[in-house]
């Protein structure tokens, strides 16, 4: 095996690929990048092969694309941006998404479930500026205000009042904050005096409520209590009460 003079030694084959991609129309500099040889040694085994009228126009025209560099392309953005398309809303086209959502699913929209976020930032202020604006009274808080479900239970959460209002649609008897046995702990819904039904709403976002979430999964345990966990990604965006509870209905 031959030694380059700059110490690398390349073997039969490597020469034989070179020598295959110049017949194809390749240059040296694109061999030289292919296969990790140096421009010497590409010339020294391709300078007495020839390549066609038509390779070289080939390559002449590969040459001559411009590949555009980060900064070119930001500059190039930046002037265009005022000539390109761009879905334009008004006020009350984006105020009429929010009072739509509000007829279809008979309650105020989560900001997070609207992907157009900041363009209601952007012209209301901020989300609540935009609720108020279509009419309708900010979103409570979801696990630190107190509201009343449709049945008259009063809920710690609106998420709470989603799944009481639900279990009275569907005709499922429920008790509201019920014993576990004798322990000083309440479960969220009683449904057929044996199975609890409990919100975890701040599961992992507190150290104390995990504690308290551990403890019910061991008191339902020991009392024969069937257990049903529902968290916030089982009612928002979409409510998922129907599957979760589907033997119940």
């Amino acid at each position: 095996m031959r030694k380059a003079r700059n110490g690398v030694r390349h073997n039969s084959a490597v020469k034989e690929d070179a020598i295959a991609l110049r017949r194809r129309g390749r240059t040296h500099r694109e061999i030289v990048k292919e296969l990790g040889i140096s421009q010497g040694t590409a010339w020294l085994w391709l300078k007495d092969i020839p390549i066609s009228k038509q390779q070289k126009q080939a390559i002449e025209k590969r040459s001559n694309v411009h590949h555009w560099n980060s900064s070119e392309r930001r500059l190039l953005a930046a002037r265009l941006k005022p000539f390109q398309y761009v879905t334009k809303y008004t006020d009350e086209d984006l105020l009429d998404k929010i009072r739509l959502f509000y007829k279809k699913h008979g309650r105020i929209p989560l900001k997070k479930e609207f992907n157009a976020l900041k363009i209601y930032r952007t012209r209301f202020g901020s989300w609540n500026g935009a609720i108020k604006s279509a009419g309708f009274e900010t979103n409570p808080v979801l696990f630190a205000k107190r509201h009343h479900a449709r049945d008259g239970h009063v809920c710690d959460s609106f998420s709470e009042k989603i799944i009481d209002d639900w279990l009275t649609e569907n005709k499922i008897a429920h008790k509201r904050n019920v014993r576990y046995g004798t322990a000083k702990v309440n479960a969220d819904f009683l449904i057929d005096d044996s199975t609890i039904i409990e919100f975890f709403g701040l599961a992992g976002v507190q150290t104390k409520y995990d504690k308290i979430i551990s403890k019910k999964r061991t008191l339902s345990k020991q009392l024969g209590l069937t257990l049903i966990e529902i968290y916030p990604d089982d009612i928002f965006p979409k409510n998922k009460l129907s599957r979760l509870l589907k033997s119940y209905l």
